[in-house]
């Protein structure tokens, strides 16, 4: 081991002080001190300021006498026993660490192990603990918990777990138990003893998780919202409502309905999509859902198309009765169209439709075309938000439309077709 210059330390009066520092100033020795096994020398050079801080007769005397009690090494020779002149100058004193408990029982500090490594072995327990006391995970929500145990195998504590550990964990156990979508300030009085504390304490850390280990949250908040996100995971901040507009037939409560008799359109509320049977007989040849209420709102009423406002991205609830439907109308022929914004978010969107709820989906009012006939109201775009869209990867159907973006550095919204 190299030698070493213990740097000075406040109110130090002994040479035993001076040596647990030095121990504790490394990377690797005091790591060992659970091994009572451990030996070697350490080497600990005397310098004036030394001399200054303890006083040169009783560092001398302090010396002598864990000498005498070979705690120090000592013998014949000033290369062995660390003296210029003997009882009078010293030029470094040598410890052994199998000596290290000695030393910390006289000087009665905690070691910096044990301050170290106490924590860490306890919150393990603790996260052992919380994987233990559910059944199973929700695989994004066991993904939290995995990687706090990462954390845990760097020697480092989460800062999660050094400021709300508490209500982190009841918050990820209440998400876990969660079967059906919550109001926030129902699930915080639940699970967390206050309506509020889920929104004040704890709600940015759960959906920064959500965006990260979740495969349905989008991490880019300009293409899916905070409060999308948190419906992803099952709380929700408003009432979920699908617009719909066109010919589906359902029942509910041994009631028939027909939402063709609202020829501009109707609204189906959060029960309705959970109790509704959709009937086998429709009417329906096209489905298109539209992204912006607006144009939502401006495609007139026809006798077999079923348009839908998507609003963004659709909830797990509506996802599960879009699905339904798809099922409903297999074999049908039925074709299946989305129009979103003609921009990142837009692509991001048709592509998720795609992956989760309608494969068969074919761009409307999404094309090449569609941007050149509209260009002069087209928005520029910085760089940094062209690289994203030069970074993803889009459906084969989107491909003209992405490169028309890139090579026009420039985007287009819906609205824009509207006048």
């Amino acid at each position: 081991m190299g030698k070493k210059n213990p740097q000075k330390k406040n109110n130090r009066t002994n040479i035993i002080q001076v040596i647990l520092d030095d121990y504790e100033s490394g990377t690797k020795d005091w790591r060992t001190y659970p091994d009572k096994t451990a030996k070697g020398n350490r080497t600990i050079r005397i310098s004036q300021e030394l001399y200054d801080e303890i006083g040169k007769d009783t560092l001398n005397h302090q010396v002598l006498e864990l000498q005498k009690e070979h705690l120090l090494s000592d013998g014949n020779g000033r290369g062995v026993s660390g003296w210029y002149e003997r009882g009078s100058q010293l030029e470094k004193i040598v410890y052994n660490l199998a000596d290290i408990h000695t030393f910390y029982a006289r000087d009665g500090r905690t070691p910096k192990y044990i301050l170290h490594y106490e924590p860490i072995h306890q919150l393990r327990k603790e996260i052992t603990a919380l994987k233990a006391s559910q059944r199973q995970w929700k695989p994004w929500l066991l993904s939290c918990i995995e990687s706090l145990e990462q954390d845990l195998e760097k020697e480092k504590i989460p800062q999660i777990c050094t400021e709300k550990k508490e209500i982190y964990f009841k918050t990820l156990t209440g998400l876990n138990q969660l079967e059906e979508p919550t109001y926030k300030r129902i699930f915080s009085k639940r699970y967390l003893d206050n309506s509020k504390t889920f929104e004040n304490n704890i709600q940015t850390r759960i959906i920064a998780d959500a965006r990260k280990w979740n495969p349905f949250a989008d991490e880019d908040k300009e293409v899916m919202t905070d409060d999308e996100v948190l419906s992803e995971i099952g709380i929700e901040t408003y009432h979920q409502e699908l617009s719909v507009k066109g010919p589906l037939k359902f029942e509910l409560n041994g009631q028939i309905i027909d939402t063709s008799l609202w020829k501009c359109g109707t609204v189906l509320n959060a029960e309705v999509l959970k109790n509704a049977w959709l009937l086998p007989e429709q009417n329906i040849t096209k489905v298109i859902t539209i992204e912006n209420r607006a144009n939502f709102m401006a495609e007139p009423f026809e006798e077999h198309t079923l348009y839908i406002f998507s609003h963004g991205f659709f909830s797990p609830k509506e996802r599960t009765f879009l699905t339904k439907l798809r099922e409903t109308l297999a074999g049908a022929n039925t074709a299946f169209c989305h129009s979103s914004d003609l921009d990142y978010g837009g692509m991001r969107i048709y592509t998720f439709i795609k992956n989760n709820i309608f494969p068969e989906v074919k761009p409307y009012n999404m094309s090449a075309e569609t941007f050149t006939r509209y260009r002069d109201r087209a928005e520029q775009r910085e760089e940094a938000y062209l690289a994203k869209i030069r970074e993803m990867d889009v459906p084969e159907e989107l491909q003209e439309l992405k490169n028309c973006i890139l090579e026009t550095g420039s985007t287009l919204e819906q609205e824009s077709m509207l006048y």
